[in-house]
């Protein structure tokens, strides 16, 4: 998660069931009959096939050597990992039956009892150690080894009990447990050089167990009846590969297939319109924003960031270009973005004490007044051909521009040159427009990487060259402590001071829908389904 590339930042593609309560009827007549009635209604609720479309294939059944977000979404119904998201973001015991922090560098796991693998053998420390190393290993060719940079040793430091240490403080290292998923020594130490393959699968303690897995075809599973927690609804899953939108709207349309996540904005109107299916709609913690190069004129002065954060009409983008499916930003993060670490009953009074840019022609001409340009200037925005929804935003900002004398050019660019130009930083960058996915459920997630003074450089995040020593120390100091006051009253300050300077112009927060057919549920339908045994949680009505 520490080492990331602006590509999959910009291109990457981001749930309980109710317990039954079996009631204990005396031994009579009347109670026999009410026991039967009792369990025909549970048989009755059980869902004997759920077929699913998954929006792009996978590349394995093993998250070490495919670790993207659609394979993370397959992965996680028959893998399990140490904590798990819950539906707002926030860290919750899985194998780990609970977790601590006892100081900046030492992350404690006790591992759950009676745990059982798909093959019978219990979960033990062996078990996570072995799969901690080889997730953390660049030997073996692990894909998320960067998630382990900071970590000195992983140690089983009780009879079910392991602990991680650091080499320095690390506040997002906890979420990169809630991302690696724990196999079986045995199995996975037999299968080093074809675990995950079709003929190999995989070998995991989850909701699901993994029969069947063809290259861009489709993976199947069976219910695991053994499975320590809450058991799913579903007895057997099919996920089907389908890669373009309009097929997989198709497939729903006719119930070839249940459901489907990652449902296209230009079609959730569309999908609202078929006979049965129901559409759900989740913060999909995506944010689009305006970086402006603040080391080059006329980007360098402040008042002429501030005229263009007044020009840009958010609400009207919101509603014209997401179809309502989004909200205005006021800053970089996206308030559900704050999980655990503050409550949003308080994140929404911090954000509102922000500088508020509401649009205002008025107002961006009395701060165009005040610069060394105020009768305008002329720039160019690039854009990437994947995202047209960023291109439509600088278009809209360009037609208010010019009612302040500016003149802002839009270009489209393959995605590849664009990013290229992007992630080599040439000087001036100048103004650029971009698309930012979360990684994790922390506010200090992009703050962390396009803010500092140290990354205003090739191959790094802050494409703005924003140089700040007050918001290089407020990030130093969040990043040195797991205390969440202390974190959080941090990163408060540090966007504050972000929407004071203005080197980044926030636009939306967009939202993502998923698709279901009526005759099914799914109420906790949230941004980190990726990351946990989703499916356990569709029921049928």
């Amino acid at each position: 998660m520490r080492t990331r590339t602006v590509h999959r930042a910009i291109l990457r593609l981001r749930p309980r069931l109710g317990v039954l309560v079996v009631f204990l009827l005396a031994v009579t007549a009347a109670g026999a009959a009410a026991r039967t009635d009792s369990v025909r209604t549970t048989r009755a609720k059980e869902i004997s096939q759920l077929t699913w479309a998954v929006p792009a294939t996978i590349r394995g059944l093993d998250y070490t050597h495919s670790a993207d977000a659609v394979s993370a979404s397959v992965i996680s119904l028959g893998m399990e990992t140490l904590v798990q998201y819950d539906e707002l973001g926030r860290l919750k015991p899985n194998l780990a039956s609970s977790f601590s922090t006892p100081n900046a560098t030492t992350y404690v796991y006790n591992i759950r009892k009676g745990v059982t693998f798909w093959d019978g053998r219990l979960l033990t420390t062996g078990d996570v150690v072995y799969s901690l190393e080889q997730s953390a290993s660049k030997a073996a060719g692990s894909q998320i080894a960067s998630f382990f940079s900071d970590v000195t040793s992983i140690k089983a430091t009780g009879l079910r009990m392991v602990t991680i240490t650091l080499k320095s403080p690390n506040p997002f290292f906890r979420y990169s447990i809630a991302v690696t998923y724990i196999g079986e020594k045995r199995y996975w130490s037999q299968h080093l050089k074809d675990l995950g393959t079709p003929g190999v699968l995989n070998m995991g303690t989850g909701p699901f167990r993994f029969t069947k897995f063809v290259p861009d075809e489709s993976v199947s599973m069976v219910r695991n009846d053994k499975y320590w927690g809450r058991k799913a609804a579903a007895k057997k899953i099919t996920l089907k590969f389908i890669v373009d939108p309009s097929t997989r709207q198709l497939a729903i349309r006719s119930h070839q297939v249940d459901g489907t996540f990652q449902v296209p904005q230009e079609q959730i109107d569309q999908y609202k319109r078929l006979s049965g299916v129901s559409v759900e709609i989740a913060p999909e913690l995506r944010t689009a924003y305006f970086s402006l190069d603040v080391a080059s004129a006329p980007w360098n002065d402040v008042h002429v960031r501030r005229a263009v954060a007044y020009a840009l009409d958010k609400a009207g983008l919101v509603k014209a270009v997401l179809r309502g499916y989004g909200q205005p930003a006021p800053t970089m993060p996206p308030p559900q973005q704050w999980g655990d670490l503050m409550p949003q009953s308080k994140v929404k009074k911090l954000y509102a004490s922000f500088p508020q840019y509401s649009f205002s022609v008025a107002k961006a001409k009395a701060e165009l007044a005040k610069s060394a340009y105020p009768s305008g200037f002329t720039a160019t925005v690039p854009f990437p051909d994947s995202r047209q929804e960023l291109g439509k935003a600088a278009l809209s900002l360009a037609q208010n521009l010019k009612q302040l004398g500016i003149t802002l050019t839009v270009k489209q660019e393959t995605t590849d040159d664009w990013f290229n130009t992007l992630y080599s930083h040439p000087s001036p960058l100048g103004m650029q427009v971009i698309s930012w996915g979360v990684d994790y459920p922390d506010p200090a997630d992009a703050l962390a990487l396009i803010y500092p003074s140290q990354f205003a450089t090739a191959n790094s995040f802050n494409t703005a060259n924003y140089k700040n020593s007050t918001m290089d120390a407020l990030i130093n100091r969040q990043n040195n402590s797991v205390n969440p006051r202390v974190r959080a009253d941090a990163i408060g300050k540090a966007l504050k001071l972000g929407a004071t300077d203005v080197p980044y112009i926030p636009v939306w927060y967009q939202q993502i829908a998923m698709a279901l057919n009526s005759k099914y549920q799914y109420k906790n339908f949230g941004t980190w389904y990726l990351y946990s045994p989703w499916a356990r949680d569709i029921t049928a009505r």
